[in-house]
Order: C-alpha cells, then structure tokens, then sequence
C-alpha cells in the first residue's frame, strides 16, 4: 500500500495557473483609438499580477500613465512591488474613470481618487513609453477573485501623444479565458513510465503468490 501511495503522489501533476492576455480597445474615448497595448492579468491565490506594454504607434510616441480595474466588495489591495517605480500612486475607492463611470482601484503616477485616470499626475514622462512594458505585483486580502471580472473591468489611460492627443481604453481578451488543463511537468512524465511499470510488477506478484 505504501508503495501504491508514493507512486500515485509521483502521477499527481502540477497545474498552471491561468494567464489571462489581450489588448487595449475597441472601446476608447476617442473618435479614433490612439493608444494600443498588450497586457495580462494572473491571480494566484491572494497575488494579482497585471503587466502592460505600449504597442501605440512610435511615429505618435504616447505613455500609459495610469489603469483602473475593479475588485469585488470586501476585497482591499495593496500594490506589493512594480518595474516602474514612478507608478507610486495606488487608491482603492470611488476612483472616477470618466467618461467610463468609476472603478473601485487604481495605479497611476499620481492624483486622488478625482484625478489620478483623468489628469495621472500631470507629467506623462514617467509612464510606459512606446516598446516599453511595466509590471505591477498587488497583495488581495482574500483569495478566490475571478480574474475574468477583472480583467474586463481594466481601463487604460494614455497621455503624452505627439500630436496632442490623449486616450482612455478598455481592454479585451485576445485568446481562451479559461485556465489550461492540467499539464505534468516533464520530470513527472519521466516518473510516469517506471511507476506504472512497478504497479503491473506488483500486481503480477499479487497473482502468482494467490496461485492464480
């Protein structure tokens, strides 16, 4: 029996955690959208991590100066670290979002609940310049949160546009929204082979020791 335990320990495989990705738009407060991005979002257990990456066109240059999500009621946050240090403003709240209603959080490179989507700090210098991409790691006070809901409430701000512009965007998925299946890790695939093969050795043994 101890050894039928061990082996099906080795088969038990590790699963991944899901990775949502996508990018910024079509919903924008512009005419036209002129600010684009890639970007993820992972939970795992109580961590939330969200990366982005300017992909809006060079010759128009433009900064991610700020973005605004939700999270369920009763569940606080605290931005644990990031790549860009200049990111140093994170409000939980009524965060205003217009012209898209409000959030509940926000990282930005500045303002109060008020200011920190629309204006961010005035200066856009500090954002994720065009090729650029920032990480930001946040402590959840409870695990469970469905990253689906948070992902679709993401909302992008860019400022900083050569020709004057500015936007604000949403954000969509570009592949499967659900986690991927269980996949065991090589080394377990290894473990896989000899432990079946001990298993049919051990019931072969059963067998001939009954006399059947």
């Amino acid at each position: 029996m101890a050894v039928v335990v061990v082996l099906l320990g080795l088969l038990a495989p590790d699963v991944s955690q899901a990775t949502l990705t996508g990018t910024c738009g079509p919903l924008t407060s512009e005419p036209t959208q002129v600010g684009f991005c890639q970007t993820s979002l992972t939970i795992s257990g109580s961590w939330l991590t969200i990366s982005f990456t300017n992909t809006s066109p060079a010759a128009n240059a433009g900064y991610i100066v700020a973005d605004a999500f939700n999270l369920p009621s009763g569940v606080a946050a605290t931005l644990f670290s990031t790549t860009d240090p200049d990111f140093d403003t994170f409000l939980e709240g009524d965060v205003k979002t217009r012209p898209f209603g409000h959030r509940t959080d926000i990282v930005s490179l500045g303002g109060n609940l008020n200011t920190a989507f629309t204006r961010a700090g005035g200066s856009p210098l500090g954002g994720i310049a065009v090729g650029q991409t920032a990480q930001f790691v946040f402590s959840l006070s409870n695990a469970g949160v469905n990253e689906t809901d948070v992902f679709n409430s993401e909302l992008a701000r860019f400022k900083g546009f050569s020709n004057g512009k500015s936007d604000k965007t949403g954000v969509e998925l570009d592949g499967p929204s659900g986690p991927p299946a269980a996949v065991p890790e090589p080394m377990t695939l290894l473990l896989v082979g000899p432990g079946m093969a001990g298993l049919v050795w051990l019931r072969a043994r059963r067998r001939r020791s009954s006399g059947v």
